[in-house]
């Protein structure tokens, strides 16, 4: 079947990685999708060498193959039960590597609209898949958005995306593309929000305001302004609990919000607490 859409969905087999899953068919139902549900092991034989025989180690690594394989055969059977859109179509890829380095792969020989990833990994000794990897991958991977699904959040439709920008420089329209669609697919409100120091915007910044107004004209939004009393982490995480927002997006460029918060590691803080999905978008230059 021909799709419209790449969606790539990393999974560790947790149940938060099933439940982006679900998230991602919920998003885009109705749409023709083509999901491709990646999983990624790293086996290092030098730190088996001390304890196994090369033999060993070859059996390892084709039993964590095989473990891999077999994992993802039953997401396709747990999708199969759960009465799919019949416009979605699944694929899986079973990968032996680095993981940044894995997605990175894919997303330059693939063209895909979305990563989708949870927040949380399964626990014991995966416990930090999807954790640092979703860090990792918001640093690292430069030519795709990454939607980061926080842990138990259930789908529900986007009525509003609140989008974090500080009006410091000129936004491109394929930057702004990934939200565009999103607000039209669902007739969603796109709320611009700034958190200040100065009482008032530059002559850039409203330079820059007045473009986003242009790009923004045909769909729902406003502009919100609010102090920096306590932290831009703060701020935003204010904004959601009042408006009650169901997204969170920014664009990650240099000296943007998003590095501001990664450069204070409390990029972590929001990925990890927000109650609502993350919509990182990368910079167009």
């Amino acid at each position: 079947m021909q799709t419209d859409k790449r969606i790539l969905i990393p999974t560790d087999f947790s149940d938060n990685a099933w439940n982006t899953i679900v998230y991602a068919m919920q998003l885009y139902k109705g749409s023709s999708c083509q999901f491709d549900i990646v999983h990624v092991y790293d086996v290092h034989p030098s730190q088996l060498a001390t304890t196994l025989s090369s033999q060993r180690i070859g059996f390892f690594q084709d039993l964590i193959k095989k473990e891999s394989e077999a994992g993802l055969n039953s997401i396709l059977d747990d999708i199969s039960n759960s009465y799919p859109d019949s416009t979605h179509v699944f694929n899986t890829h079973s990968r032996k590597g680095d993981f940044v380095e894995v997605i990175r792969d894919m997303v330059n020989t693939q063209t895909y609209e979305l990563i989708c990833i949870g927040t949380k990994g399964a626990t014991g000794a995966r416990a930090l898949f999807l954790g640092s990897n979703t860090h990792s991958l918001i640093k690292n991977v430069d030519r795709c958005p990454i939607l980061v699904i926080p842990d138990e959040v259930n789908f529900s439709p986007i009525r509003s995306i609140v989008f974090a920008t500080d009006f410091e420089r000129i936004y491109y329209k394929a930057e702004i593309k990934p939200i565009k669609k999103i607000a039209k697919q669902f007739g969603a409100k796109v709320c611009m929000l700034h958190i200040y120091d100065a009482p008032s915007l530059s002559h850039v910044q409203n330079y820059n305001s007045g473009a986003l107004d242009n790009y923004f004209k045909n769909l729902e939004y406003d502009f919100y302004v609010v102090p920096n009393f306590s932290g831009v982490a703060k701020g935003i995480a204010s904004f959601i609990d009042e408006e009650d927002v169901e997204m969170l997006a920014m664009i990650n460029y240099k000296h943007s919000f998003l590095e501001e918060l990664m450069r204070e590691a409390v990029i972590k803080k929001i990925t990890f607490n927000t109650k609502i999905p993350f919509l990182v978008i990368p910079s167009d230059t």
